[in-house]
């Protein structure tokens, strides 16, 4: 520790404090209950790995999957799900058109479709996808219930057997903290 204090003192880099420094989550979630449903937003705070970007002009397709959970925290023994489900945020280039086709599926229900004329917006499709509702029944007592999602970017399986997948980290949120407006938190109650 000594020799990096030592170096930036000499090249005057900033050295930066590990308890005074705080780490957004990774994936940002805000929430807001209307009528009998739940508007989603989603926003991604990592960078896309760098064979996505570079696979956008190719017209191949590029996709994040977004997995979904809604919790009740639980009393007893029996699960706590509400409901779970899978937002697939997807883009292709279409070399006929000259612009990139941006899609938005919850489940096999296509939420939402844009077109958009640069990889950079593409990109920024598939990290900040619009907004999406869904209806569920138990929203009567919103601070026992709390909404969990990550990130895929690719899947795999390794041996043939064992399933593989990169992406990040499940982020859990409280309804309660959304109405107060606190921010998420990295590590949540487990499944």
């Amino acid at each position: 520790m000594s020799c990096l204090l030592l170096i930036s003192g000499v090249l005057h880099l900033p050295v930066l404090d590990a308890e005074n420094v705080e780490i957004p989550p990774p994936l940002e979630i805000q929430l807001k209950i209307i009528g009998e449903g739940l508007e989603v937003q989603l926003h991604l705070n990592e960078l896309l790995p760098k064979a996505f970007v570079e696979t956008l002009p190719s017209g191949a397709v590029v996709t994040v999957v977004y997995p979904l959970r809604l919790k009740k925290h639980r009393w007893l023994l029996w699960d706590g799900g509400l409901w779970k489900g899978e937002l697939t945020a997807r883009t292709a280039f279409d070399p006929i058109t000259g612009r990139y086709r941006c899609e938005l599926l919850l489940g096999e229900i296509m939420v939402a479709s844009e077109e958009r004329d640069t990889a950079d917006e593409a990109a920024a499709w598939l990290v900040d996808p619009p907004a999406f509702r869904v209806v569920v029944d138990g929203l009567d007592s919103p601070k026992r219930l709390y909404f969990r999602a990550r990130a895929i970017f690719s899947t795999s399986t390794t041996l043939l057997i064992f399933p593989d997948s990169t992406g990040t980290d499940w982020v859990s949120v409280s309804l309660i903290e959304q109405e107060s407006g606190d921010s998420p938190s990295a590590e949540g109650p487990v499944d």
